[in-house]
């Protein structure tokens, strides 16, 4: 009886191996049911013939921006010297132009002997310091009579009760900016309704600086370049009540384009100036073929040459066979990712 009894456990144990067998034969591949299972997950990646037709591209590009008081012009020392008299003091309101404080610098002119015929002595001679423009002075709160100066020491700064809207402009957005946009509308966050926001530059700025660069404006007082981020600054309305720090949004409209030639970005390899299409022949024949690009609203993109409208081309365009690696995702990737096991 005993002998029977291994006998049987013996054959239930390889029963059970061969239908284990065939259930991991299954999910690996093998025949059956599930390659249908496997031919529907794989991911259609190839394209359809659609028609080349006329739109209308509004190109908007939406940032989040940060107000800053304008950074004013900073007032020069230029020969340096001691401070002898202060005509206004920190926080003062001035006219550009209009003087500061005196400081005495030795003179240009030769210097005076004195009666015994000893060294001669240096002559001083007393001159002012002007603003560089109109607005409120700041950072002179330290400076006394007496103080020595280095030449060209910065004494104050003379900054407009404006201010400035700044914010970032991804690198890829970058190619959106075609000109310098003249027209951004500003909206605060809880604050007041949108007003239109006067561009004042686009250029890098290192750290998260004010935007100043790029181009030279009112109060900028120089223009300089920088790594970081690239920076779009607008300036302030004087009615739109704000604060130093608040959030908001910058709507900037990059250009429209009415009843022009028009295909998805989808379609075209590139997004900027020039670009290459798959058209699709009477007969079937495919061929690529280059094309410039205008505007572009981030789905749809205008096509200045190369296409007419009735051509018919690929949406979306095959990938480009270098960048197209054969065997990115083998079939253990994706047993890994169906089935969550390797390794």
């Amino acid at each position: 009886m005993k002998k029977w009894i291994i006998i049987g456990a013996a054959v239930t144990l390889v029963l059970g191996l061969v239908g284990s067998g065939y259930f991991l034969l299954s999910s690996f591949g093998g025949s059956g049911g599930d390659e249908e299972f496997l031919g529907e997950a794989a991911v259609d990646v190839g394209g359809a013939p659609i028609d080349v037709e006329l739109g209308t591209v509004s190109s908007l590009l939406v940032l989040d921006a940060t107000v800053r008081p304008e950074p004013g012009k900073a007032l020069k020392a230029p020969r340096g010297g001691t401070v002898t008299h202060l005509w206004l003091n920190d926080g003062d309101e001035v006219e550009q132009g209009a003087p500061i404080l005196n400081v005495r610098v030795p003179s240009e002119t030769a210097a005076v002997s004195d009666d015994e015929g000893g060294d001669a002595a240096p002559a001083f001679t007393e001159v002012s310091l002007y603003a560089p423009a109109g607005g409120t002075i700041k950072g002179m709160g330290e400076v006394q009579v007496g103080d020595v100066l280095e030449p060209g020491a910065a004494v104050a700064t003379v900054a407009p009760d404006r201010f400035r809207a700044v914010a970032t402009v991804p690198a890829n957005d970058l190619y959106r900016l075609y000109d310098d946009p003249d027209d951004i509308m500003l909206k605060i966050d809880k604050g007041p309704p949108a007003a239109e926001c006067a561009f004042l530059s686009l250029g890098s700025a290192e750290g998260g600086a004010p935007a100043e660069q790029g181009s030279e404006d009112e109060f900028s007082g120089e223009t300089e370049g920088g790594g970081g981020g690239a920076e779009l600054s607008c300036r302030v309305p004087s009615d739109l009540q704000v604060f130093d720090g608040v959030r908001g949004q910058m709507s900037v409209s990059t250009g429209e384009a009415e009843d022009v030639v028009v295909v998805p970005v989808t379609a075209v390899r590139g997004t900027s100036e020039e670009g290459e299409v798959i058209v699709v022949a009477e007969d079937g024949t495919e061929e690529p073929r280059e094309v410039t690009l205008g505007l572009s609203d981030g789905q749809l993109v205008e096509v200045t040459e190369g296409l007419e409208v009735g051509d018919t081309i690929m949406d979306p365009v095959p990938l480009d066979p270098r960048f197209d690696v054969p065997g990115a995702e083998s079939e253990e990737d994706l047993d890994e990712e169906l089935y969550g096991i390797g390794g």
